[in-house]
């Protein structure tokens, strides 16, 4: 067969190590072949190896230089460069020949040729022709001269950098396209339709139906809120000048460029609401798209064939009485006042525009009397105004005739109006309300109900007006105080509508905090009290029985032993004549239970118990709980103690201890109660710096200045405490020795020689200077080189060693006399559960193995406690470090490791880090081991590490996002700068840390662009959940969908409900895909919960439900753990007023469109907006496969597709997502909820969602009129779609619709009336339904 023309042997021809096969023949001998000369001289570089160098230099791929044959002429090339996109990960090529084509006599010339010409193209800045071989030189120095004759257009063949060259040379042409594109349009043409151009052209496309579009017309456009200074926002004639001429280029005919611009000049709510996001060109293009037929439309605002269909329909506004709509929300918002009662009354005009007029009517409503707002003037003496009585009472005008007089006892203030002509306020007619930051509306009305009812008749002489007001509402206030909140059908029951069915009409009250539904009463965590005058002398007496009982003498002199008992005195000198006490003590010394009962015993034996309100903050549950019952104990259970963790509450009216978190006393603080009820405020453990912990010394801080009476103590271990003194301006310090006992301390290199471990294998180290230095430092410590081997290969892994710690427990236990309590420090639950399987092998029947963390339950956590004849063996994370004593602990185990989130503001990413503890947090550690008794520290680390570990913990507040206590700071502070106020703090967070929060909050709509708190923000703030949840549980109320979304919430707060066993990771991830729903991690956790529940609804037995849960790999314990979680929530919304008191998670007025799969996917995306990542197919991961009728696409492997935040660029799923598999994909979009960075950056819980979820609920919505695109987002994060520009802006009127109703339910506490009832819902879920298009 003769040889293949064409075919280049490359230079490793003929070099192969294999031995050759021999010949058919065997001995036939073969003539030897004579080669052509040598192209270049010998060791010569090649253009060829000179042009892979290049590129390989410049990290671009590997070149391909392709030859062609055209006959006589001879061989011709054409040169491919290559390199993958860092932004896009997609496969950037430039294709270069010349022209006209340049020819050589051989393929292999052409090739080295081609590759000269390559290398001038990009290398001409570059002398290489000095290293070229002579023919490939001479080619150099020809194109160097053609070089210097081009026109200035082509220069841009011969950038360094041909790829952003071609990038900006097709950007030309696109630019070009465009032009011509718009010159044909105002010419006429009506032969194309809508193309879009430019960076959409091949972006994801909107759709929507024709039969959607005529829906959502139908939705209307005249509920813009009127502004009261429309006029000021009108364009000026330049302006108009300048759209005029812009119009006339777009192709807009004279005629309706006149139009617009009489729309645009004539003042109107609709003017005004575009403008405030639109500039006029923009403003009068959608106002022409909208109102314009459509066939008389400039071609490029035609709609695209597989766009949507033409359609002819308009917007109109309209115009309502702002006076009486002014009236109608303060009636509302302020006053308290139901929705319905006030637009009843203000439908008589009279009324409307008069406002003392309206308060009368309401009253007179309330307390069912007969009102005619006709007779005003009916003879009766008004009653007499003494400023100075009114003003010894500390009220004071807030306004002309408009009184405020504070309650003493109550959060309440009392508005008065007076007529200017004296006339009033007189029995019969009395113009007045009451506002309060916390108490509810309707229980505010019932006070109200009961003065009214009081002042129809006549004062007692002595008595003046302002006195007999605060008389009365004291009164009432101590009886609701003593009995309870009065039943809300009672209060309203003479107002109530009578035959409303609509849950979007009806008045939506606020329930007492302390009412949870069901009807079951439940304290609120630090309830404001009225105090009996008698309860001081009943507190002392019970307090010196108490003391004299004899079940308390063996208490007491356990109390006296402990170091804090003999500083009580010292203790309460200094708190006697500061304000604030800083108490360091060692661990063990008492002060966590007994600094609180010295203060309490203080004030009720000097008769203040009456008044006392002491509240101890705990910086985890655990604590709180386990020190509210030692504390409890010792004081015999008398009532005075209590404690209140979320989801958890125990407490009565008894209460004068309260244990709680730290976030408990914070969210108190956010819902704008000063804790004027509070008298001392303790604040334990503030050593380990805490976001929250740091957050409320700084509201203290500010609080001492308003609140005289208040008493700060802080309490630290003894770490870094100078710190806490020097905060608040050198408060008294008090030192407290420990009281534990004699710890013997083990290292690393101890343990080995102790229990002479040897692993299974041990890696030879490799020679550094640090591992010299440790290894001569073991060497004076007298080990041998074996156990130094086994020492510095433990030491230098990243990896704990469980067999150590097993062999380890072993020694304990084999060695020991009696058994006793092993606690072993690990950084996670992972680990947890490796250690744990680990020790059972090895310690059998000897001993009970236990988990410590924060994840599980209150019960399973209590566990650790209880008394045991065995070996108790407690694996526990960082939660054991302080506050809490195991009594039985001898023996303690320290992994030396910890993990830490920390945020990195400027890529918005969380890192879960695993790093060494501090030797402050070391030294806690192992004051675990002495509290009881001698006990013995074993580190699994060496002494050289320890030497080297940081001293003290960076503050949570600089290595973790601040979204969430930024909002804190503008809830409670609306006027105060947010960055300034945590410019305050102990240690203030960067400046881009705080920029990076507040961009969230802007971007999930927390707070506008004035950086003023919005209604929704004001709803998120008092929602206990991360921000984004909150966002998505005020939505899913709003959008009748609140069950599904509780359990999301609960899910996204709690650990994961699937188990994944390291030795059964397979087997659990199919478990798991049995509940795939929708695409979706969150709505497959939602499909599990739902199946566990219903089973307990059916009736199913604890072993059957067990036995499922165990078969499906979920955890049981997550399962109680949301029940709860779902139910704190939801009496959460109840709570701020959002959801009626008497509803539970399935109540059908919630949950109309809790099946409606993509109303549940848009409520989550709008809560996690912009948390959203593009679904991209690289181009080249496109193939066809020939049919007989064609070619079909080839289905793609889910390996293929690519993921790009629309923030940061390339991400990736994780591995244990349920839509990690997925190979098809019917939107281009997953919101997700959290994205960490270990080996790769990875989304979780993830969740694919429609296009228009991503319209309606997502940030901003911009349209592009002339290349035809849609951009949802900001600059920093936007994702951009094709659309046809009439979608588009039809989207943003339904998006402003939308949002002005959002802004009336949020503020009014009221969900969405649904279906038919309101066009626009019912627009939405249309749209939802199949991503915009019929079906």
């Amino acid at each position: 067969m003769p040889p293949r023309k064409g075919i280049v042997k490359s230079g490793n021809a003929g070099n192969s190590s294999k031995p050759s096969k021999p010949s058919e023949s065997g001995s036939a001998s073969v003539p030897d072949r004579v080669d052509p000369p040598p192209l270049f001289p010998p060791g010569s570089k090649t253009p060829l190896s000179l042009l892979q160098e290049r590129c390989q230099k410049l990290g671009w791929e590997k070149p391909l230089v392709d030859t062609r044959n055209y006959g006589e002429k001879g061989w011709s090339f054409e040169v491919t460069l290559s390199k993958i996109s860092k932004k896009s990960s997609e496969r950037e090529q430039v294709r270069m020949s010349p022209y006209p084509r340049y020819f050589k006599h051989t393929a292999l010339e052409a090739r080295h040729w081609g590759a000269t010409y390559a290398l001038y193209r990009f290398c001409n800045g570059i002398q290489l022709n000095r290293v070229l071989p002579a023919g490939p030189r001479d080619y150099w120095n020809d194109l160097a001269a053609a070089h210097k004759t081009i026109p200035e257009h082509q220069n841009w063949m011969y950038d360094a950098d041909p790829f952003a060259a071609q990038q900006r040379v097709e950007q030309r042409q696109a630019k070009n396209a465009q032009k011509r594109e718009t010159n044909s349009s105002s010419q006429g043409s009506d032969s194309r339709k809508y193309t879009p151009s430019g960076e959409f052209s091949q972006l994801p496309e909107v759709r929507m139906a024709s039969g959607l579009r005529d829906l959502v017309e139908q939705a209307g456009f005249e509920l813009y809120p009127e502004t009261s200074d429309i006029a000021s926002t009108l364009p000026s004639q330049e302006v108009l000048s300048s759209i005029d001429r812009q119009l006339g280029h777009l192709g807009f005919n004279s005629r309706q460029i006149r139009d617009a611009c009489t729309f645009l000049s004539t003042p109107s709510p609709l003017v005004s609401e575009l403008f405030k996001s639109l500039t006029p060109l923009e403003a009068s293009i959608e106002y022409l798209v909208l109102q314009a037929p459509e066939c008389d439309l400039p071609t490029r605002f035609l709609p695209s064939n597989n766009s949507s269909n033409p359609f002819i329909a308009s917007a109109h506004s309209g115009a309502e009485d702002l006076k009486k709509r002014w009236t109608e929300e303060k009636a509302v918002k302020e006053a308290g006042w139901p929705l319905h009662a006030v637009k009843d009354c203000t439908s008589n005009l009279e009324v409307a525009h008069n406002w003392d007029l309206l308060l009368v009517t309401l009253g007179k409503r309330l307390i069912d009397q007969e009102f005619d707002p006709c007779l005003v003037q009916d003879g009766t003496k008004p009653y007499t105004i003494d400023p100075n009585e009114y003003e010894a009472l500390g009220a004071y005008l807030e306004g002309p005739n408009h009184i405020v007089l504070p309650l003493f006892t109550a959060p309440i203030q009392v508005h008065i109006f007076l007529a200017p002509d004296g006339h009033f306020p007189r029995p019969g007619y009395t113009p007045i309300y009451l506002t309060s930051t916390s108490i509810p509306p309707y229980i505010r009305l019932h006070l109200l109900s009961k003065l009214l009812l009081a002042l129809e008749f006549n004062l007692e002489p002595e008595d003046g007006l302002f006195m007999t007001i605060m008389r009365i509402l004291e009164d009432e206030w101590e009886t609701t105080e003593n009995n309870g909140p009065p039943d809300i059908s009672t209060v309203l029951k003479n107002i109530l509508p009578h035959d409303s069915n609509s849950t979007s009409d009806s008045f939506v009250v606020s329930p007492h905090p302390d009412v949870i539904p069901g009807g079951k009463r439940e304290k609120r965590v630090i309830e404001r009290r009225h105090y009996n005058p008698h309860e001081n002398n009943q507190m002392k007496h019970d307090l010196e029985v108490l003391q004299a009982s004899e079940k308390y003498v063996p208490i007491l002199a356990t109390r006296k032993r402990l170091p804090a008992f003999a500083a009580r005195d010292q203790f309460l000198e200094h708190l006697e004549s500061s304000r604030v006490v800083v108490v360091v003590g060692e661990t063990g010394c008492g002060k966590t239970t007994q600094i609180p009962q010295f203060i309490l015993d203080s004030l009720i034996l000097s008769n203040r118990g009456g008044n006392a309100s002491i509240v101890v903050t705990q910086p985890r549950r655990i604590s709180a709980i386990s020190v509210a019952s030692r504390v409890s104990y010792e004081r015999l259970e008398d009532g005075s103690v209590g404690y209140a963790v979320r989801g958890e509450s125990k407490q009565s009216k008894r209460t004068k201890l309260l244990f709680c978190t730290t976030g408990v006393v914070l969210r108190r603080l956010s819902s704008g109660d000063s804790l004027q009820d509070v008298t001392h405020i303790i604040v334990d453990e503030v050593h380990e710096r805490s976001l929250d912990g740091d957050f409320l010394l700084l509201e203290l801080k500010e609080l001492l200045k308003t609140h005289p009476k208040l008493k700060v103590i802080l309490m630290s271990a003894t770490i870094n405490y100078e710190t806490f003194v020097q905060y608040f301006d050198d408060a008294p310090l008090l030192t407290i020795p420990g009281f534990t006992h004699p710890v013997k301390d083990f290292y690393l290199e101890d343990i080995v020689s102790l229990i002479s471990y040897k692993p299974a294998s041990v890696k030879q180290s490799k020679k550094t200077d640090a591992g010299d230095a440790l290894r001569e430092e073991l060497r004076s410590h007298g080990l041998d080189e074996e156990t130094i081997n086994v020492v510095q290969s433990i030491s230098q892994t990243e990896r704990l060693d469980y067999q150590l710690i097993a062999a380890l427990v072993n020694h304990i236990t084999e060695t020991e006399t009696e058994p006793g309590g092993i606690l072993i420090f690990l950084p996670g639950v992972n680990e947890i559960r490796q250690c744990a399987e680990a020790v059972r092998k090895v310690i059998g029947q000897r001993g009970e193995v236990l988990p410590l963390h924060a994840n599980l339950s209150n019960v399973e956590q209590q566990r650790v406690f209880k008394k045991t004849f065995l070996w108790k063996i407690i694996v526990a994370t960082n939660v054991a470090e302080t506050s809490i004593t195991i009594d039985d602990v001898t023996h303690v185990i320290d992994g030396g490791k910890v993990k830490e989130s920390r945020y990195d503001a400027e890529s918005a990413l969380l890192r879960l880090v695993e790093t060494w503890v501090t030797r402050a947090a070391a030294r806690q550690r192992r004051g675990r081991a002495g509290r009881t008794r001698p006990g013995v520290c074993y580190k699994l680390y060496t002494r050289r590490r320890e030497a080297a570990m940081a001293s003290f913990p960076t503050p949570e507040i600089l290595r973790v996002p601040l979204e969430s206590i930024s909002l804190t700071v503008k809830a409670t502070r609306e006027a105060a700068d947010v960055k300034s106020f945590l410019s305050q703090a102990i240690d203030p967070p960067s400046l881009s840390a705080m920029d990076t929060a507040w961009t969230t909050l802007q971007e999930i709509g927390a707070v506008d662009s004035d950086n003023k708190l919005t209604a929704l923000g004001k709803h998120i703030a008092m929602l206990p959940v991360d921000i984004r949840l909150a966002k998505m549980l005020i939505f899913g109320t709003i959008f009748q969908c609140l069950n599904p979304i509780l359990t999301i919430a609960a899910c996204l707060s709690s650990k994961s409900i699937f188990v994944t066993p390291m030795d059964k990771r397979e087997e659990a991830k199919r478990a798991r895909a049995r509940f795939a729903s929708s695409r979706s991690d969150l709505l497959t956790d939602l499909e599990a919960f739902s199946r566990c529940a219903k089973m307990r609804s059916e009736g199913s037995s604890n072993h059957a439900i067990k036995l499922f849960c165990e078969e499906n790999f979920i955890s049981t314990d997550t399962i109680r753990e949301v029940t709860t979680l779902r139910q704190d929530l939801l009496s959460s919304l109840v709570e701020i007023g959002f959801v009626p008191i008497d509803s539970i998670p399935t109540s059908p007025e919630l949950n109309k469109h809790s099946e409606n799969v993509n109303l549940l996917k848009a409520v989550i995306a709008g809560g996690l907006w912009p948390r959203v990542a593009r679904v991209r197919l690289p181009t080249s991961a496109v193939k066809f496969d020939k049919i007989q009728a064609g070619a079909i696409q080839r289905e793609n492997a889910a390996s293929e597709f690519k993921f790009f935040d629309i923030g940061t660029g390339r991400v990736f799923l994780h591995p244990a997502s349920i839509l990690f598999d997925n190979a098809v994909w019917k939107s281009p979009f997953v919101a997700y909820f959290q994205k960490h960075l270990t080996t790769k950056v990875f989304l979780r819980d993830a969740t694919e969602i429609p296009l228009y979820a991503l319209l309606l609920f997502g940030g901003p919505l911009a349209v592009n009129h002339v290349a035809g695109g849609l951009t949802v987002g900001s600059k920093e994060n936007s994702v951009k779609l094709k659309a046809w520009p009439r979608i588009g802006i039809l989207a943003n009127h339904l998006r402003r619709l939308l949002d002005a109703q959002l802004q009336r339910c949020i503020e009014g506490g009221m969900n969405l009336s649904s279906g038919s009832d309101n066009p626009v819902v019912h627009a939405i879920l249309a749209l939802l339904a199949h991503d915009g298009l019929s079906e």
